[in-house]
């Protein structure tokens, strides 16, 4: 299954789905954002995360709130969920200060435990850079990843809460990653030759990604809304 489209989001005329722009408008480019209250819930729910989440091929949209960025093909696919944004620290913005993204995290970290138990430190996993762990950490590296929280999500994907930038230079941002889980768990003894080919590098994964990258997706969706053919009302001709 791929991200939704998202083409249900409020247009400028005022039709679509009430959601919360503000977020996505190119003044958060520089004010800052986080995602808004109701995709914030729905990242928190104890049912897990939306199975367009997990299962997006292409960027979209997992819900009208909830943006999903997908870097990479096969082995180095990573599913990225940008969750909020410190934008330019002279540009004060009420809704994405960095106390209200540290609760965000917070929040996020106990949805994870309920979901998977507790979360590790990535760097804790041992690793001579030689298998798909090494690829990952390498990866994050050159994302500007300084923090990441990980958990075993399922039997076959491993979740990530991201922390990279810095605070004061205006570049933090969070976001979740859903990988494959050889990505984030030393390989199981005892485990078959095929089961182990997971384990081996993986070579041309990209993490990086841009508040930009959801602006982008949301003013296509407006032009995709303001483009569609507005259904005729009852009576006319």
């Amino acid at each position: 299954m791929s991200a939704v489209t998202g083409d249900d989001a409020r247009r400028p005329d005022g039709g679509g789905a009430d959601v919360d722009i503000a977020a996505f408008a190119p003044t958060a480019l520089t004010a800052g954002a986080i995602l808004p209250q109701e995709a914030r819930r729905t990242l928190q729910s104890a049912d897990g995360l939306p199975g367009a989440v997990v299962d997006a091929e292409r960027d979209g949209w997992a819900t009208p709130e909830i943006p999903v960025l997908v870097r990479g093909r096969g082995r180095s696919r990573a599913r990225i969920v940008p969750l909020a944004w410190l934008g330019d620290p002279a540009v004060y913005n009420p809704h994405a200060d960095p106390g209200q993204i540290a609760v965000f995290a917070s929040s996020l970290q106990s949805a994870g435990m309920y979901w998977s138990g507790p979360w590790r430190v990535l760097d804790e996993l041992e690793s001579e850079g030689l298998d798909s762990v090494g690829s990952y950490l390498a990866a994050l590296q050159e994302a500007g990843v300084h923090r990441a929280d990980i958990w075993r999500y399922s039997e076959s994907e491993g979740l990530v809460l991201a922390w990279a930038g810095d605070e004061l230079a205006g570049t933090m941002s969070l976001a979740l990653h859903v990988v494959p889980v050889s990505w984030v768990t030393a390989m199981p003894r005892g485990a078959s030759k095929r089961r182990a080919r997971d384990w081996e590098p993986v070579y041309g994964i990209d993490l990086r990604w841009s508040w930009a990258d959801v602006v982008a997706l949301h003013a296509e969706r407006v032009a995709r809304a303001a483009a569609a053919p507005t259904p005729s009302s009852p009576g006319s001709t």
